[in-house]
C-alpha cells in the first residue's frame, strides 16, 4: 500500500503558486501531499464558499 508523506519546502512553494491562480478569497488548504514512490504529483484539495476542489499538479 503506497503511502500519503508530507510536501518538502520545494513543493509547497510550487503548490503555492498553483494556487493562487485558482484561488478564491476566504478558500481553505484542506489538504496537500504526494503518494511515496510518485514524487511527480502533489494531491491537494482547497474549499471556499463557492466551490470545492480536489486536484493534481505535475511537477
Amino acid at each position: 500500500m503506497k503511502m500519503k508523506k508530507p510536501l518538502n519546502p520545494i513543493q509547497n512553494e510550487l503548490l503555492k503558486k498553483h494556487i493562487k491562480k485558482i484561488e478564491e478569497k476566504d478558500g481553505v488548504l484542506t489538504e496537500a501531499f504526494t503518494i511515496d514512490g510518485d514524487a511527480g504529483m502533489i494531491f491537494y484539495g482547497f474549499v471556499s464558499p463557492n466551490k470545492t476542489i480536489k486536484g493534481v499538479v505535475f511537477i
